[in-house]
């Protein structure tokens, strides 16, 4: 007779227990713990009679993994030159970021090169699927199957009855498993679903790509093994009401990381952004109070954006501290380092700071220009409209050299600016860019600069 054995899992982080607890010690959520039971059966002690293939690994070195051509320039770049056959790869996202709509696209593109593909959605039924198509494409002959299935058990015989591509499934924690007794989307049924999905890709060769929730935090939903078991971990982000999106790589085994690309969302598709930093500084108003342009780098790309910021007399007891597309700790930190320095009053102002066209920098090389706004908004000062600031600011006040300021200021200068304040470097030659560089080693320094020795007034 077989041993029936359970364990508990908690819901939340995932944490297994040998018994019921109240409060999982890992996460700290109560009430938490579901009993999942284990049938282990007798096990074959057998030994498997096929050796084992071992390689020595310099026959491998000049090894090239397999790629699948998507069709989308940007997209195969940003992963290293096509999707690795048999990888899997995660697409997290806010909802109605865009995700499915990219997916459709990736999918159609991959039809026109005779590639077949799977779409598995578990969210939305064939005519939801059907009418976004329709937006996309006017092809009436598409080699794109569909299936609307949750339960992993059916899904993964049909994967077997034909030689897909590619196959996609939106989204993973809508998918289940009958073998475990818990809602869709719990840490126990992501991460079992996951895993008979990565085994499948492995060991058929075939590329997967999963849709992920993320959480208010911006955190992909489900336990942090999601990650690590995917080969490729990319993110969809931008403002819902922006046109604007940054697909994002995290981790990637096959090629590069941090590296992104911008498309701007139109009624049929999703389309890539050629000259990124044209397209952030298109609209750009001269001459403006809390305005600055600063060069950063996203991934291997140098591009320039708009910071904006905002200071006013607040009305109530705790001022407003409001930060988007930048972080907000780095605000405060900020806020706290220009007050004590260069003793500016920022207590009793409303502060607000945004990045011209919905998207994230966290970047360190910020901090200058991030200071710079809040200065100029608060001095009511327009900062320089053909200069740039770039560098990052310690805690004493001092700005520090980032990585890459020869890049960055040539991308400044092919777009007309003539000036740059950054961080003192012997390394950097000042005469080489045909710009007027203006090395500082602290903030009250490149105030001077900027506004003179009498810049309080």
């Amino acid at each position: 007779m077989s041993k029936v054995k359970s364990k508990f899992v908690c819901q939340v982080c995932g944490y297994e227990s040998v018994r019921w607890l109240g409060r999982c010690p890992n996460c700290q959520s109560w009430n938490s713990f579901i009993e999942i039971v284990e049938d282990k059966g007798k096990v074959d002690k057998r030994v498997n009679k096929e050796e084992l293939e071992v390689y020595r690994l310099d026959q491998i070195l000049n090894y090239e993994p397999v790629r699948l051509k998507t069709g989308l320039t940007g997209f195969d770049y940003i992963i290293g030159g096509g999707i690795v056959e048999g990888s899997v790869t995660l697409l997290a996202g806010e909802p109605g970021i865009g995700k499915s709509t990219l997916l459709l696209q990736l999918a159609i593109s991959l039809s026109k090169e005779s590639s077949r593909v799977l779409y598995i959605s578990a969210e939305e039924s064939l005519s939801q699927v059907g009418l976004r198509l329709k937006r996309l494409t006017s092809k009436d002959r598409l080699d794109i199957d569909f299936v609307s299935e949750r339960d992993i058990e059916n899904i993964l015989p049909e994967l077997e009855k034909f030689n897909y591509s590619l196959i996609i499934v939106d989204s993973i924690q809508t998918i289940y498993s009958s073998e475990f007794p818990t809602s869709p989307g719990n840490v126990v049924q992501v991460r079992e679903c996951t895993s008979k999905l990565v085994d499948f890709a492995k060991k058929n060769n075939v590329a997967v790509i999963l849709v992920g929730h993320v959480t208010k935090e911006g955190d992909i939903a489900g336990p942090k093994i999601l990650e690590h078991l995917v080969d490729v971990v990319l993110y969809l982000e931008g403002e819902r009401y922006h046109d604007l999106r940054v697909l994002r790589v995290v981790k990637n085994r096959f090629g590069p990381t941090n590296d992104f690309i911008l498309y701007e969302m139109k009624e049929s598709g999703l389309f890539e952004v050629e000259d990124i930093s044209a397209k952030m500084i298109e609209n750009r108003n001269i001459n403006v109070a809390g305005s600055i342009i600063v060069p950063v780098m996203e991934g291997t790309k140098p591009l320039l954006i708009e910071l904006q910021a905002l200071v006013s007399k607040t009305n109530t007891s705790y001022p407003r501290r409001i930060a988007s597309g930048v972080d907000f700790n780095k605000l405060v930190l900020l806020l706290a380092i220009l007050e004590k320095k260069l003793r500016t009053n920022f207590s009793d102002k409303d502060v607000f700071v945004n990045v011209v066209g919905g998207i994230k920098i966290n970047e360190p090389a910020v901090d200058l220009g991030l200071a710079f706004a809040l200065l100029s908004a608060l001095m009511d000062k327009p900062f320089p409209s053909d200069m740039i600031a770039v560098g990052e600011i310690g805690l004493g006040g001092e700005v520090r050299t980032v990585p890459h300021i020869e890049r960055r200021l040539k991308e400044a200068r092919k777009f007309g600016f003539i000036k740059a304040l950054i961080p003192k470097d012997k390394k950097i030659k000042l005469n080489e860019y045909n710009m007027n560089i203006l090395p500082v080693s602290d903030i009250e320094e490149g105030i001077k600069l900027v506004w003179g020795e009498e810049w309080r007034n």
